[in-house]
């Protein structure tokens, strides 16, 4: 399941060979609280953060560290909430959202 959820918005996949670093765990909110704490959670126990979004990471850098150190992928897949209003000619997207939904809505 880890293998699966990790490779499943990954863009270049050079960086999922065996040699590359791989996270400590992949941890996926459901609300923007669950991401303020994982931040706080990961800053007292001293662990690298990095976050993967909508899929828009063609370098690799979200899912992969170059670091040597430990580090949590918090996968923000799940916070994908779009809101258009027309009216005032705005929209507000979370940032696990993917373009082909954006364009969509």
């Amino acid at each position: 399941m880890f293998n699966k959820v990790l490779e499943s918005r990954a863009q270049n996949l050079r960086y999922l060979t065996t040699s590359m670093p791989k996270p400590w765990f992949i941890f996926k909110p459901v609300h923007e609280s669950h991401v303020q704490a994982s931040i706080i959670c990961s800053k007292k126990l001293g662990v690298h953060l990095c976050v993967r979004s909508g899929g828009h990471d063609y370098e690799g850098l979200s899912y992969v560290s170059r670091l040597d150190s430990p580090f949590v992928l918090i996968d923000l897949s799940k916070l994908r909430q779009i809101n258009v209003d027309i009216e005032d000619n705005t929209a507000w997207v979370q940032s696990g959202a993917t373009i082909g939904e954006l364009y969509y809505r």
